[in-house]
């Protein structure tokens, strides 16, 4: 029952690191759209920078913050319950 327990924990934990990457690719992607098409003013603004890197990393930025974010609290809850089963283990 220990393993099984361990093997779900772990495959969810390699899951959390791959939701990051995916995350951040998915903000890059979205960025240069979601940012043009969210204020018209910006869209104009932001007409001569549609072609480059610049505002697709901000997506990507914002992809992996918030992704780490949640992969965090995850990893913490993961650590609240391992500490919870084992309180003495150094």
């Amino acid at each position: 029952m220990v393993s099984v327990r361990r093997a779900v924990i772990l495959v969810a934990q390699i899951l959390a690191l791959v939701f990051i990457v995916v995350a951040t690719a998915a903000g890059a992607l979205a960025g240069e759209e979601w940012l043009a098409n969210s204020v018209p003013l910006l869209g104009v603004l932001l007409g001569p920078l549609a072609g480059t890197a610049g505002v697709p990393v901000i997506g990507a930025l914002a992809g992996f913050f918030v992704s780490t974010v949640l992969a965090a609290m995850f990893f913490l809850l993961v650590e609240i319950a391992d500490n919870t089963r084992n309180p003495f283990n150094g």
